[in-house]
């Protein structure tokens, strides 16, 4: 091949990719629908090196958030001795298209976040407020991009809770409006109402520029780093922060604390207690976590990330923050939750998903990383210990709660037991009972793939099944057949269709759908094999009528049928045809018993070889 010709091949994969991409996103309601409901046979999963196709491209499935590309400069001051923060933003988007823009403001109905003025460069915007979402008519049907400045007055809540202060620590979550959140048909998401325990928020992966005033003393760890310190006049300090697709941008800080900073291989830690003498127990979890899960996941894609200690939440996460309470020293708890909160670095950080419809994506694999960060920290036995753990729970789980499943939503869960055995117990069995079915590498390799595809990304059990299917080359499902099943039913097997590589007459052959192990047999797509044999291939006047001619033959099927016609004479399959992405396959026993092609299939190495006799 000379270098016109690669120059040549190179360009036509370019456009391929390039609008295989663009009718991905056109076809997502259709693809996402598609894969909901698609079954398979389940066969044994191996792991196959190699693809059926080496030029065949699977994009990424979009994510579930329509990406607007949103930037955030933030100018905001923290007035301590009132508990409240007084800020101006700008935030400029791609236009959604939509009749209406919506932002969220995810605040307490007892400490309000008030908007004061929206506008449009120095023209006043109209806005109404429900509840979490404030709605803007979307006048600017010219403009590619909008920006809108935004003054608001937030109350810090003078208690523990996720956003508050208390014993003087400050935990600065979802303190200022946000952009909304868009699915791919456009339609803007509703934040859920809050319940009492999970996360009921949408969010958006943006671009920020943060600048921060506070008292001059205040030590604190954020989304963006340590960020840019300024000193003010009056006893102030004012820190700018940037970071990129960050998922929101929160802050934690206080005159109490102790500030350290570690590095894990090239990433950058930061670590606030309140004590000095509980650094060493902290930087050794975190040395321990992040080791494991690098290795496992791939390295977090940001510089910076920060480790807070409060004395008045439990544990939680926010955008590069991983978050937990002091009174976890006591017997040894924060051995398990901050290595569970350090995992949310991965996944709910990089890797999002929407976490009122489908938390177990993220708190399962989460409670699944305690497990491997025991295993690799403490050594089997005790990561077998947290396993049984999380088994008993289904157990309960199966017993008290056996209509529930995997999809119900944040307020469908009848009490905190059942959410918190459905999404973090029976999450953590699902992930590991897929490792235990694929293999360990197969297993990390599936991860990996998630990480990569799907980084700043929203994502639902679609996602994960696609991943899954590519890292086995293969068509998997596992994770949405689970979505639905009832917990009496416990947790069904993967099931995978193995993708088969094909070779024709000695040559090798890449049709669109490939052909795949269904069962006990292979499938091919029976047009494109058979049109390289030198078929003409036609649908008849009969419904479903499949006709196959060349000057000397003529063959007749019928779609989903066993039964065949060749040249007059009747056939019946062992299998019958099947239909797989609108196209019709055939299996192995039409090229043998009907046409008596030579076939030769390597299970082993997935590869199938169908030749013609000579004459």
């Amino acid at each position: 091949m000379n270098q016109i010709q690669r120059t040549s091949m190179l360009l036509c994969l370019t456009i391929f990719f390039v609008a295989g991409a663009i009718t991905l996103i056109a076809k997502w309601p259709d693809i996402s629908g598609y894969l909901q409901k698609t079954t398979s046979k389940s066969v044994p999963i191996t792991s196959v090196a190699g693809t059926a196709d080496p030029f065949r491209y699977e994009p990424p499935l979009p994510s579930l958030v329509r990406d607007l590309k949103p930037t955030y400069a933030i100018q905001a001051e923290l007035k301590t001795n009132q508990a409240r923060i007084v800020g101006k933003e700008t935030i400029q988007f791609d236009n959604p298209g939509t009749d209406e823009i919506h932002l969220y403001v995810y605040d307490y109905g007892w400490s309000p976040l008030k908007v004061h003025s929206i506008r449009d460069g120095q023209k006043k915007v109209s806005f109404v407020r429900r509840g979490s979402v404030v709605s803007i008519p979307n006048n600017f049907p010219a403009d590619k991009r909008i920006s809108l400045t935004i003054e608001f007055e937030t109350a810090v809540p003078r208690s523990g809770t996720r956003f508050g202060t208390k014993d003087d620590v400050w935990t600065l979550t979802n303190w200022y409006p946000m952009l909304g959140a868009l699915d791919q048909l456009s339609r803007w998401y509703e934040p859920p109402r809050p319940v009492g325990y999970g996360d009921p928020f949408v969010y958006h992966y943006a671009d920020y520029d943060v600048r921060f005033l506070s008292p001059e003393g205040y030590k604190w760890v954020t989304s963006g780093g340590r960020g840019q310190r300024i000193h003010v006049a009056g006893g102030q300090q004012e820190i700018r922060y940037q970071g990129k697709r960050l998922l929101n941008f929160s802050l934690v800080g206080s005159p109490l604390y102790h500030l350290e900073q570690m590095r894990v291989g090239s990433l950058t830690v930061d670590i606030a207690v309140s004590d000095k003498k509980n650094i060493p127990q902290v930087k050794a979890i975190a040395e321990a976590a992040f080791s494991a899960y690098s290795e496992l996941y791939g390295e977090l894609p940001y510089p910076y990330v920060a480790i807070a200690e409060t004395g008045h939440t439990y544990a939680m996460e926010y955008a590069n923050l991983a978050i937990f309470s002091k009174n976890m020293y006591a017997n040894n708890e924060v051995n398990h939750w901050l290595p569970h909160e350090i995992a949310h670095l991965w996944w709910y950080n990089s890797v999002s998903t929407l976490e009122a419809q489908t938390g177990w994506i993220d708190e399962g694999l989460v409670e699944w990383s305690v497990y491997h960060y025991m295993k690799k920290r403490h050594g089997q036995a005790m990561a077998d210990t947290v396993m049984g753990e999380y088994q008993r729970e289904m157990e309960q789980l199966k017993q008290r709660y056996p209509d529930g499943n995997l999809g119900k939503t944040l307020r469908q869960f009848r009490d905190y037991y059942e959410f918190d055995w459905t999404w973090y117990s029976k999450g953590a069995v699902l992930y590991d009972q897929l490792r235990k079915q694929i293999g360990e590498q197969p297993f990390a390799r599936f991860l990996k793939q998630v990480q990569r595809d799907y980084h700043g990304k929203v994502i639902g059990p679609e996602h994960l099944d696609q991943a899954l299917g590519q890292t086995l080359n293969g068509n998997a499902e596992y994770f949405a057949r689970n979505l639905n099943r009832a917990n009496r039913d416990g947790i069904a097997s993967a099931h995978i269709q193995h993708y088969v590589n094909t070779v024709l007459n000695g040559a090798p052959f890449y049709p669109q759908v490939p052909a795949r192990e269904v069962g006990d047999t292979v499938y091919v797509p029976l047009r494109e094999v058979m049109e390289r044999f030198g078929f003409e291939v036609t649908w008849g006047d009969e419904e479903g009528a499949i006709r196959l001619r060349t000057a000397e033959k003529e063959l007749i099927l019928t779609e989903h049928s066993a039964d065949v016609r060749f040249n007059g004479k009747q056939y019946r399959l062992p299998h019958a045809l099947i239909e797989v992405e609108d196209r019709t396959m055939a299996p192995l026993s039409f090229f043998q018993q009907v046409l008596r092609y030579q076939v030769e299939y390597d299970a082993a190495a997935k590869r199938v070889r169908i030749t013609v006799p000579s004459k």
